[in-house]
This record gives structure tokens, C-alpha cells and sequence, in this order.
């Protein structure tokens, strides 16, 4: 019998769809749990004895014991399948009950995870990332992260010499509301004070020949060399156009690769997408590595054969 490769994912996440229909070519038996339904629409059982520990999910019709699974996809374990009209205090105690139902999980399943949670929590970390990066001898921007306005002026030398990032994802406002990296301009500066509550990441202005997109999945990496220079509107930021740059197949520098598979294994995370800024002088100056970056608008630009590595990862457990 053929062991099972479990998504543990959202109704609408499209790069499952894509991981569905290519781990069924392959006839390897798989579940998708969308945590959106859980626990509305689903289930989730542990049974413990003397003797014996055993756990299933059912959903969509089906029940599957969590011993048969060899792999996971996972881009977290947030519970959201709650019914409407529920009051506030009930629904606050039925998240609390679920997360800690999902949260043993963590320990008792054991399965590839890509990622374990607990591991894309610390590799999210931009402190922890670039504490990891110094150590493993990445070139790194000079960079300040605090909530201190007086540091914040101390670091910030002259106006337009150096960015500001936020911590949290891109869309952390939602639909329609972006962070992207900006100038500290004169006028961020007068109010600065407002980083008190939001501690910032501020980074000196690294000059640009291109960017470096670098997917890695297992110890294989995908690169792809990002012309964000050749647009006003992505020399700051490529993220404001990621389908409109030009973007071809390049190979990094073998001492790079090196130290991003070291990095991947210092955080203990299988799936990876890196980005680098390549100065004019060849230099590779590290930015950061989000566990769960996005690949598929990369894998269209440049038909890098993400996917198919991403289902050899989860497929290779999962053999008879």
C-alpha cells in the first residue's frame, strides 16, 4: 500500500491545484484538507490508550488515518472553518480549542513536512535571518530593525540613503493594501516617531545591477536572474510588477549555492525562495528567504521545472 501526501492548505490556494493534478499523474495517493472548512466541515480525532495512539481527518467525504501519511504540504495550521453568526466569546474559545487540537499535529505526526510549522515560524524571522546569513558569511545590507525613533534617526544618515520594509508579509493589510519597500524620505522622517508601536526594518540602499530570484526545493535550486533596474516602477521594489519584468535562467555563483543549502539546513526548512541583490560589481548581497514564497508567477516566466521538483519531494515517501 501506498503511503499518502496530505495538503493542509485554504479552499483557494492555486498552487495546490497545480500540485494535486501532477502528484495524480503520478498515481500518488493524496488528501487536501482546507483549513477554512476545519472544524465546521471536517474533522480531526486522536485516540490514545494504553497500547495504542492513532489520529484521522475526515473531510470532503473521506477519512484518513494520519499514520498512512509520508508527506505534507503545509503553509500553516490556522483554523477558519467557523460558522457565521457565531458571538465573539464562543467563537474566540472554539479557535483557541481547535488551534490546540491542530497544534498536536506538530509532534505526532511524523511525516516530511515542507515546511514543519515551528521551522517556517524561526526561518520567518528577518532577525533570525540575517543573525543566520552573518554567521554563514552572506554579504548582508547594513540594517537596523527597531521600534526606537532616536536609533532610527541614527542609523538614517541622510534622506533617500536609506529603506524602509516592514516585518509582516507584503499583504498584511488585506486585499488592495500593500507594504512595499520605500525611500525614507524628509518627510517619513518627520514621522518617524510612529515606528514606536511598529518596530520597522531599515537597510542602507544597496546599488542594483539586477535581482536574484532563487527557489529551492530540497537541495536543488531554481535561479533566475530579475531586470528590475529596466523599470522605474521595480528598481525599489520588483514585487509592484512581478509579472511584467524580465526575468531569464541564470546559475549563481557555486560558494552561494553553497551557503543557501546551508542555510535551508540550519533552519531545517525543504522549500525556500531566496532574493538577492547582484551589485554592479558581481557582488551577491542577501535580502532574505520566505518559507512560503510564492513560485508559480516565477515558474511561468521562466518554465523552471518547480512544480515537478516540489512533487519528487512529496512523492519519494510516499513509494510502495
Amino acid at each position: 500500500m501506498r503511503k499518502v501526501c496530505l495538503f493542509i492548505t485554504q479552499q483557494y490556494e492555486v498552487t495546490v491545484d497545480f500540485l494535486l493534478a501532477a502528484l495524480r499523474a503520478r498515481e500518488v495517493p493524496c488528501l487536501r484538507w482546507n483549513l477554512d472548512q476545519f472544524p465546521s466541515s471536517s474533522t480531526l480525532s486522536y485516540r490514545a490508550g494504553d497500547n495504542s495512539f492513532n489520529a484521522s481527518i475526515l473531510t470532503d467525504g473521506r477519512t484518513l488515518d494520519l499514520g498512512d501519511v509520508a508527506s505534507i504540504w503545509c503553509r500553516g495550521l490556522l483554523p477558519s472553518g467557523f460558522p457565521h453568526g457565531i458571538n465573539e466569546a464562543d467563537e474566540k474559545f472554539a479557535k483557541h480549542e481547535c488551534q490546540r487540537a491542530l497544534n498536536g499535529l506538530l509532534s505526532t505526526l511524523s511525516a516530511l513536512w515542507v515546511n514543519h510549522p515551528e521551522c517556517n515560524r524561526r526561518a520567518n524571522s528577518k532577525p533570525a535571518q540575517l543573525f543566520a546569513a552573518q554567521k554563514i558569511g552572506f554579504h548582508i545590507p547594513p540594517t537596523l530593525i527597531t521600534n526606537n525613533p532616536a536609533e532610527a534617526r541614527a542609523f538614517i544618515t541622510e534622506p533617500g540613503d536609506t529603506i524602509y520594509k516592514a516585518n509582516s508579509p507584503l499583504n498584511v493589510f488585506g486585499s488592495g493594501k500593500m507594504v512595499f519597500t520605500s525611500i525614507v524620505t524628509d518627510a517619513a522622517l518627520d514621522k518617524i516617531d510612529l515606528i514606536q508601536l511598529t518596530p520597522g526594518i531599515f537597510q542602507k540602499l544597496i546599488p542594483k545591477a539586477y535581482e536574484v530570484r532563487a527557489t529551492v526545493v530540497g537541495s536543488r535550486i531554481f535561479c533566475a536572474k530579475i531586470d528590475s533596474q529596466a523599470d522605474p516602477e521595480t528598481e525599489l521594489d520588483w514585487r509592484r510588477k512581478p509579472f511584467n519584468i524580465e526575468s531569464t535562467l541564470i546559475t549563481m555563483p557555486s560558494a552561494v549555492e553553497q551557503k543557501v543549502l546551508e542555510l535551508m539546513r540550519l533552519f531545517d526548512i525543504s522549500y525556500g525562495a531566496f532574493d538577492f541583490i547582484v551589485t554592479p560589481d558581481g557582488r551577491y548581497v542577501f535580502l532574505e528567504v520566505n518559507p512560503s514564497g510564492q513560485y508559480l508567477w516565477i515558474e511561468h516566466i521562466t518554465k523552471l521545472p518547480i512544480t515537478e521538483a516540489i512533487v519528487d519531494l512529496l512523492s519519494a515517501g510516499c513509494r510502495a
